[in-house]
């Protein structure tokens, strides 16, 4: 009994973890590149956040704020996802902003409407209770 406790409670937080998910990085990770969209409306900052020691890799953030807004609070996050090798980005339009992240191993290059869509490389903000007010379309990776 006093074993079972801590494994039934263990085994619905990583079952419920993915629902509870905030898509948020919290201030965590390095400014890697940024990049002002073609008016200048926007901006597009990259974030890389190193995860599990020296064996671990990084965790990349794409977020996209209004110019004007200096707040880090008013930054939206629309992309998370491994590292595949010299991510970069580049808006297609004032709207429409391409992230590339591959390598020979694996694609996760997207564009995506900035106003509407999110990408999440884990799946968990698509399945999220508290992120659906966020986004119109949650992308993840095909499995």
């Amino acid at each position: 009994m006093i074993f079972g406790i801590p494994i039934i409670a263990l085994t619905l937080f990583f079952t419920f973890r993915p629902y509870l998910s905030t898509f948020d990085r919290s201030g965590e990770g390095q400014l890697s590149y940024s990049m002002p969209s073609r008016n200048g409306e926007y901006i597009a900052e990259m974030y890389g956040v190193p995860y599990g020691g020296a064996p671990g890799g990084v965790t990349v953030w794409v977020e996209v704020r209004k110019t004007v807004d200096t707040i880090p609070s008013s930054a939206k996050s629309i992309y998370r996802t491994e590292s595949h090798g010299n991510p970069h980005l580049e808006w297609e339009s004032e709207n429409m902003l391409r992230i590339e992240n591959w390598s020979e191993y694996s694609n996760e290059t997207i564009t995506l409407n900035i106003d509407e869509e999110i990408y999440d490389g884990r799946g968990w903000a698509c399945k999220s209770l508290r992120t659906k007010d966020q986004y119109v379309r949650c992308l993840e990776p095909a499995i």
